[in-house]
C-alpha cells in the first residue's frame, strides 16, 4: 500500500452475480458506514486502483438484510434517546436510510454492502499492513454498544451538536451516500419533491452455479468426451476420455467420472489416479479418508476405496456419514446408527435426527439430537441416550449451540447444556441464557427463568437461586465475595474465563461479601441484590451500573434527571453525598480516588469540572479542575489514555499538568494527590532549566503576549540556547507565530525552513496536516521570499486530499486552493474553481474563505451586465455573510466579522426597499470595531441623508469626527474648538 498517497474509503452495493456499484467515496470513515457494517466479514476489496489514493486490499462485507437490521436497531435506540425530540427532522433521515436499504434488498437475496476501508488509518494502525481489523472492531463495538445498552450518543455518531440537523447530516455521514434522497436531506425544502427517490436495482440475471469455481481444474469437452484442464494455464490435466465429469462439492482432490451409465472416482491431486472404475449408479460422498458412500442397484452402501471392496454392501435407502466411524442409515421409516463394520450401535427406531455437532458432522463434539415417538433426546457416539426422549420441542438457534439448547415439554421450557445435561428442568414459562454480544457480562452457566411474567435466575452449578419476582433481572458484575478476577485492561466487562456460575460457586473472596451482583427492577424501582437475595442497593427510580471491569466495590446510580451518585458496596451507602453530573473511580496502587463531575459555565460555554476525593470523603486535591493530563471534560468520564497517564505518573510520585477552575477561569497548574498545587509557569520553567525543551513549548502556549510566546518558541526549537532535539510541535508553534507576525518580517524567510523541519521530526498526524497548511501559506506570502504557486498549490491539494470534510484543516486547504485559483498561482486563473472551494469552506464556518467568497461575488456582481444575474450574485454574497455572522465558526475571526458587517450595511443602503434599521445595525457593529468606511456611511448616509428616518445631526457629527480621527485627518490631541469647527464643516460639506 502506498503510504504517502491519500487515504480513502469506498462503499459498494453488489450482488453475488452482478458487478458492484460504488455508492460513496469519502476521505474518512463516517459513523453511518460503521453502523451499517456491524457484524461484517473480511473479504478482498473490490475497489479498482484510483490515481493519487491508496488502494485498499481488504473490505468488510455484510448482507443488506444484516445492514437493515443494524440500522433498525440504531433507529430504535435514537428514538428512545431524550435528545431525539429536539431534532424533529432527524426521523426523516433515519427513515430515508431504512427505506433505501429495504428497497435495495427487496427481491435481492444475495445483495450486500461492502466498505473498502483498508486505506484509512485508525489511531493505532497507521503503519501495519492491513487496517481493516481496527474498522471491523469499531463497527462491531458500536453494534455491541447498541445491543447491551451502553452506547454513548457522541461516541456512536460523532455528532457534536445534537440539536442541529445539519450537524447530523454532515458529521454522521448522511451526505456521503451518492443518492438524490440523501443530497436532498441537506436541504429539507426539496425533500418532499422526490416522488421516486430510489432507482431500480439492475434486474437480477439468473446465473447457474459454477461447481468448478473453487477448484484448480475445470471439466472441458473435446468432441463428445470430457477431460480436465488447468484453470491457470489451460493445459490438459486429464485427457478427454469420459462421458461426464462432476466435482465432489466437499473435496478438491477427487472428482466423479462417468462412462455410459456408471460412475467411478478419479483422484486428481497430487497426481491423476483412477481410484475406482465406473461401476456405480451414483457416488454420494467421496471426500472423507478411505471410504465413500455410493449407490448400486438403487441402494446405498459404504465402499472401501483402497481395496475396492464393499465395507457395507448396498442395502440402505439412505446412508450418511456422521463421524469418522459412525454412519446414519434408514431402514423403512426409521433411522439408526452403525459403525464401519456394519454393527448397529443403535438399531433403527428414530423418526428424525440432527447431525452430530450441530451442522456438519466431522468436527462433532459427540452428541446428536434424535426423535422417537415424537419426542427428542440426546445421543452420544457410543449409542447411549444421555436424556430419555422427553422433549417435544428443541430450539435450533445457532447462537445458542455453544451454550446448549432451549427445550420444551408440555408447554413448559427448560435448558439443556452442551454437555448433554439438563441444566434447567422444563417447568418455566420461558428460559434464556445471557449471550455474548448481547450482554456486557458473559454470564455463562446462568439462566433467566420466567413465570407469570416475572423473572428470576438459576445457575447451572451452585446452591443458590433467585426466585421469579422481578420485572427485570440481569447479572451485573462480580462482587468482593468471588475470587479476584485476573488483571486484564483489554477486558470490556467484568467477566471470568469460562463459566461464571463455576467461578461464583468456588468463592475465594471476602467472607460475607456478595459473590454475584444482580440488577433487578420491580414496582419500587431499580435495586441490586446478590446471589442470596440480600439487598446491597435499595430500590429507586433510574439505573444502577458497574464501574470498571473487576470485582465491584462501587456502583454508579443514575436518577431520572441523569444525575449520578457513587455507591459504596462496603458501607452500603453513598460513597459521597449528593448527586453529580458524573462519578467514577481511579484505582491507584496505594489508594482509590473517587471522582465527581460538575457543570462549569465559562466564557466559552458549558463544560464539566472534576473533583477528586479520598474514601473518607476528604478532598484528595483541593479545587475543581476543568482539564487534567491534557483532557478537557466534555463528557463525565476519564478517557482510557488519561486514566493510564494518571496511574503511571501518580504511582511514581510525579505531578501532572492540569487546569484549576477559579472565578470562572482556567488556571494552569501541576497537581499530585496529597500535595499542594504548583504554578504551571514555575513548574515548566524549572523543567526548562533542567533541559526539557518541551517545557519551553508549554511556556510558549501559556505566554501572555505574542512576543513572549515567540521567544519561548525559539527556545523550544533550541535557536536561542538549550540543547536537544526539538519536537514537531515546537517547529509548528514557531512557524505559526512567525506567520502571524510575532517575529517580524525578517523571520518569515526562515519560516519556510522551519515548516520543512516539522516533517523531519516525525509529527503526529494532525501536526503533519497543519504543516501542509502553513507551508501553502508561506509559499503564497511575498514577505517570506519569492512566491512559488506550484508548491503552494501542491501543499493545499495534499491537505484537502488527506483530511476529512469535518476537519477544520480540510477547509483551510479549500481556502488556500481557492486563493491559488483566484490569483493564478500554480495554475491558470479559474474563478469558478475558486468560488466552489470557498463555498465549501464557508459552509463550515471558515472566516477567511467566507470573506474572500463575498468579495469575489460582489466583484462579479458589479461587473455583470445582466441585472437578474447581478442580483443573484448580490443575494448569494449577502446570504454567505449572514450565515457567517449568525454562526461564526469555532473561533470567529474578528476582522472577518467586522468586514462582513460593513459589507452587509453598505449593501442594505443600496437595496430596495431600504431597511434603515438593518443598515444601521450592521454599520454600527463594523464602525465600533474600527471599520473606516462604515464610520463614513453612518455619518453621511444613515444620520445625515435627507429622507433618512434615522437623521440625527449630533450622531452625524460624532461619527464624522471619529472618521477623521481614524483616517488621520484630525489628530486625537486636537483642541476641542478645532474639533467642534471641523465637525460642523464636515456636517455642512456632507
Amino acid at each position: 500500500m502506498a503510504w504517502e498517497a491519500a487515504s480513502g474509503a469506498w462503499l459498494h452495493l453488489g450482488q453475488d452475480d452482478a458487478p458492484p456499484r460504488c455508492l460513496a467515496f469519502c476521505g474518512e470513515v463516517p459513523a453511518l458506514w460503521l453502523v451499517l457494517l456491524g457484524g461484517a466479514r473480511e473479504v478482498p476489496a473490490v475497489t479498482p486502483a484510483t490515481a493519487g489514493y491508496q488502494v485498499p486490499a481488504i473490505g468488510l462485507r455484510v448482507s443488506l438484510e444484516q445492514a437493515l437490521a443494524n440500522w433498525q436497531r440504531l433507529s430504535e435506540w435514537l428514538q428512545a434517546h431524550p435528545q431525539f425530540y429536539r431534532v424533529p427532522a432527524l426521523g426523516l433521515c433515519l427513515g430515508a436510510v431504512e427505506a433505501w436499504l429495504r428497497t435495495a434488498a427487496e427481491g435481492q437475496d444475495t445483495a450486500w454492502l461492502q466498505g473498502d476501508l483498508d486505506a484509512v488509518s485508525g489511531p493505532f494502525d497507521r503503519n501495519i499492513p492491513s487496517r481493516s481489523g481496527f474498522w471491523r472492531w469499531n463497527a462491531d463495538d458500536r453494534l455491541q454498544a447498541l445491543a447491551d445498552g451502553s452506547a454513548d450518543l457522541h461516541r456512536l455518531t460523532g455528532v457534536m451538536d445534537f440539536e442541529e440537523l445539519g450537524e447530523w447530516h454532515r458529521g454522521f455521514g448522511f451526505g456521503t451516500l451518492r443518492h438524490p434522497w440523501f443530497v436532498a436531506l441537506g436541504q429539507l425544502d426539496g425533500f418532499a419533491a422526490l416522488e421516486h427517490p430510489f432507482p431500480e436495482l439492475p434486474p437480477r440475471q439468473p446465473v447457474e452455479h459454477d461447481p468448478w469455481c473453487e477448484h484448480s481444474y475445470r471439466a472441458h469437452a473435446q468432441g463428445d468426451r470430457w477431460g480436465l484442464v488447468n484453470q491457470a494455464d489451460g493445459t490438459w490435466h486429464e485427457a478427454p476420455r469420459w462421458d461426464a465429469i462432476q466435482p465432489d462439492s466437499h473435496s478438491f482432490i477427487r472428482v466423479w467420472v462417468r462412462l455410459g451409465a456408471l460412475w467411478g472416482v478419479l483422484q486428481i491431486e497430487p497426481a491423476v489416479e483412477l481410484l475406482l472404475v465406473p461401476q456405480f449408479d451414483a457416488v454420494v460422498d467421496s471426500a472423507c479418508d478411505d471410504h465413500m458412500v455410493a449407490s448400486q442397484g438403487g441402494l446405498l452402501g459404504l465402499m472401501h476405496i483402497p481395496s475396492g471392496q464393499w465395507r457395507l454392501p448396498p442395502r440402505f435407502h439412505e446412508l450418511r456419514r456422521e463421524t469418522e466411524d459412525l454412519l446414519r442409515a434408514r431402514e423403512g421409516a426409521h433411522y439408526g446408527f452403525l459403525d464401519l463394520d456394519g454393527q448397529w450401535r443403535v438399531r433403527p427406531r428414530y423418526q428424525d435426527t440432527r447431525p452430530f455437532g450441530g451442522t456438519l458432522a466431522f468436527d462433532a463434539p459427540g452428541l446428536a439430537w434424535v426423535m422417537a415417538e415424537g419426542r427428542w433426546s440426546l445421543l452420544d457416539e457410543q449409542g447411549q441416550e444421555r436424556l430419555a426422549c422427553r422433549y417435544d420441542q428443541v430450539e435450533w438457534r445457532q447462537e445458542h449451540d455453544h451454550r446448549g439448547w432451549r427445550v420444551g415439554r408440555d408447554g413448559r421450557q427448560g435448558w439443556v447444556g452442551i454437555d448433554g445435561r439438563e441444566a434447567v428442568p422444563c417447568e418455566w414459562d420461558e428460559v434464556d441464557c445471557y449471550e455474548p454480544y448481547r450482554h456486557p457480562l458473559q454470564a455463562e452457566g446462568i439462566y433467566r427463568v420466567t413465570r407469570n411474567g416475572l423473572h428470576g435466575l438459576l445457575p447451572a452449578l451452585g446452591d443458590w437461586r433467585v426466585a421469579p419476582r422481578y420485572t427485570e433481572i440481569e447479572p451485573l458484575g462480580l462482587g468482593q465475595g468471588a475470587a479476584p478476577l485476573p488483571a486484564d485492561p483489554w477486558r470490556s466487562a467484568p467477566e471470568p474465563d469460562g463459566s461464571l456460575a463455576a467461578w461464583i460457586a468456588e468463592g475465594g473472596g471476602e467472607p460475607g461479601a456478595p459473590r454475584l451482583l444482580i440488577r433487578v427492577r420491580d414496582q419500587q424501582g431499580c435495586a441490586v441484590i446478590d446471589e442470596c437475595e440480600r439487598q446491597w442497593v435499595p430500590p429507586s427510580p433510574g439505573l444502577v451500573e458497574t464501574l470498571g471491569n473487576g470485582n465491584q466495590r462501587w456502583l454508579k446510580r443514575t436518577d431520572e434527571q441523569d444525575r449520578q451518585q457513587l455507591w459504596s458496596l462496603v458501607r452500603g451507602e453513598p460513597a459521597l453525598p449528593g448527586w453529580h453530573a458524573g462519578v467514577g473511580v481511579l484505582e491507584l496502587p496505594d489508594q482509590p480516588l473517587l471522582l465527581t463531575f460538575e457543570r462549569l459555565d465559562g466564557p466559552e460555554g458549558f463544560s464539566l469540572g472534576l473533583r477528586l476525593w479520598r474514601e473518607t470523603g476528604e478532598p484528595a486535591l483541593e479545587g475543581c479542575f476543568s482539564a487534567l493530563a491534557g483532557q478537557s471534560f466534555w463528557l463525565p468520564r476519564l478517557d482510557e489514555d488519561t486514566r493510564e497517564q494518571l496511574l503511571n505518573a501518580w504511582s511514581r510520585g510525579q505531578d501532572v499538568p492540569a487546569e484549576a477552575w477559579e472565578a470562572g477561569q482556567a488556571q494552569p497548574c501541576f497537581v499530585r494527590p496529597g500535595q499542594p498545587r504548583q504554578s504551571a509557569q514555575a513548574a515548566w520553567q524549572a523543567r526548562y532549566l533542567a533541559g526539557d525543551l518541551q517545557a519551553a513549548l508549554a511556556l510558549s502556549r501559556l505566554a501572555a503576549s505574542p512576543t513572549e510566546a515567540y521567544a519561548w518558541a525559539r527556545r523550544a526549537c533550541a535557536l536561542d540556547g538549550g540543547t536537544g532535539t526539538p519536537s514537531a510541535g515546537a517547529w509548528l508553534q514557531l512557524t505559526r507565530l512567525a506567520l502571524h507576525g510575532a517575529g517580524g518580517d525578517d523571520d518569515l524567510p526562515a519560516a519556510r525552513d522551519w515548516v520543512a523541519r516539522v516533517r523531519a521530526s516525525e509529527p503526529e498526524l494532525d501536526e503533519g496536516f497543519e504543516a501542509s497548511a502553513l507551508e501553502a501559506r508561506l509559499w503564497l506570502e511575498p514577505a517570506a521570499g519569492p512566491v512559488d504557486g506550484a508548491r503552494a498549490l501542491a501543499a493545499a491539494d495534499y491537505l484537502v486530499a488527506v483530511t476529512g470534510a469535518t476537519q477544520a484543516l480540510h477547509h483551510e486547504g479549500r481556502y488556500l486552493l481557492g486563493r491559488c485559483h483566484r490569483e493564478g498561482q500554480g495554475t491558470a486563473v479559474d474563478l469558478d474553481a475558486a468560488r466552489e472551494h470557498w463555498r465549501i469552506a464557508a459552509a463550515d464556518g471558515h472566516g477567511a474563505a467566507t470573506r474572500a467568497l463575498v468579495e469575489l461575488l460582489a466583484e462579479q456582481a458589479s461587473a455583470e451586465d445582466d441585472e437578474a444575474a447581478a442580483e443573484r450574485l448580490w443575494l448569494e454574497a449577502r446570504q454567505h455573510a449572514w450565515n457567517y455572522l449568525e454562526h461564526p465558526g469555532d473561533a470567529g475571526d474578528a476582522a472577518v466579522i467586522t468586514a462582513l458587517h460593513g459589507f452587509c450595511g453598505e449593501l442594505e443602503l443600496l437595496s430596495e426597499p431600504l431597511d434603515w434599521a438593518a443598515a444601521e445595525y450592521h454599520l454600527l457593529q463594523a464602525a465600533e470595531a474600527g471599520h473606516l468606511p462604515a464610520m463614513g456611511l453612518l455619518a453621511v448616509e444613515v444620520y445625515r441623508r435627507r429622507g433618512s428616518p434615522l437623521r440625527d445631526g449630533r450622531q452625524a457629527r460624532a461619527w464624522a469626527l471619529r472618521h477623521a480621527e481614524a483616517s488621520g485627518a484630525l489628530p486625537a490631541e486636537a483642541p476641542a474648538a478645532w474639533r467642534w469647527l471641523l465637525g460642523w464643516f464636515l456636517w455642512l460639506r456632507g
